[in-house]
């Protein structure tokens, strides 16, 4: 908690000096909005290059933890600045409402991903040994096999375990389940569905309940399996569409500067 207080105090005095600075550069008559837009580039330039860091495009000093928070404090001051830059007012003409779009997307996905790198990689380790999101759907397809070989056996097997595996596992095995569920940390539809695997093996003779263990135990390895799943696809998502905002703000940004120093100079 000090250490967020201390980091929020130095980026509430950076963006105050980056105001006053700008307040003096408006007394010397020349236009404040190409000041505050030189700091609000620099401040986007950074945070590009850290992203390079983090892709291993060069490297840069200090761990990746100190990385990401210095990714996400300045991330506070772009907003900051972006706001002083615009004078809080809505944009006139097309390309600037493309500019404020591609923003607002960037800093929503932004604070999504700020809380998505925290909490997830605590709740995967938590969970077990992570797993590649690009495995899962092979492991998920063995599982099934597996669940309706035991289900449907001919020796050991029973009508009711056949009949429970038509209505509940079939589906169950087949597909990731409950991912929003998971993403919430609750357990409520696995206790609903092991209630219903209960429920049906108080009715089995003593060989056929040997078989529904067996099953129970591949119920909570598809549910871990659902819950990396969906921790792990929230992380890719996040980045599917926090990447090709900054890139494509990057570029609007560009456009803008050229733009504005084609058809304008410095002087109100």
């Amino acid at each position: 908690m000090k250490t967020c207080l201390l980091y929020s105090l130095i980026t509430g005095c950076f963006v105050a000096v980056s105001i006053w600075a700008t307040d003096i550069y408006d007394v010397s008559l020349r236009n404040p909005r190409f000041f505050d837009g030189w700091i609000l580039a620099g401040a986007m330039i950074a945070q590009l290059l850290l992203h390079g860091c983090r892709k291993r495009w060069f490297p840069l000093p200090g761990s990746d933890n100190a990385r990401v928070t210095f990714h996400i404090y300045t991330g506070v001051f772009v907003i900051a600045m972006f706001a002083a830059h615009t004078g809080n007012s809505l944009p006139d003409t097309l390309f600037e409402w493309a500019l404020w779009v591609f923003f607002v997307v960037l800093v929503l996905s932004g604070v999504l991903g700020a809380y998505l790198t925290r909490a997830i990689p605590h709740r995967l380790d938590e969970y077990g040994e992570r797993l590649v999101l690009e495995s899962i759907p092979v492991m998920r397809s063995e599982l099934a096999h597996q669940a309706a070989k035991v289900s449907l056996q001919t020796q050991a097997g029973s009508p009711l375990i056949s009949d429970l595996y038509d209505r509940v596992l079939y589906n169950f095995f087949n597909a990731p389940r409950n991912l929003w569920f998971h993403l919430r940390s609750s357990r409520r539809p696995m206790k609903q569905l092991m209630f219903e695997l209960e429920t049906v093996e108080a009715e089995l003779d003593q060989n056929s309940r040997e078989v529904m263990q067996e099953i129970k135990s591949l119920v909570e390895h598809k549910n871990r399996l659902d819950f990396q799943y969906a921790h792990e696809g929230a992380l890719k998502l996040w980045l599917a569409v926090h990447i090709p905002a900054t890139y494509g703000l990057a570029v609007l940004c560009i456009l803008h500067v050229l733009s504005i120093y084609a058809y304008r100079s410095g002087v109100e």
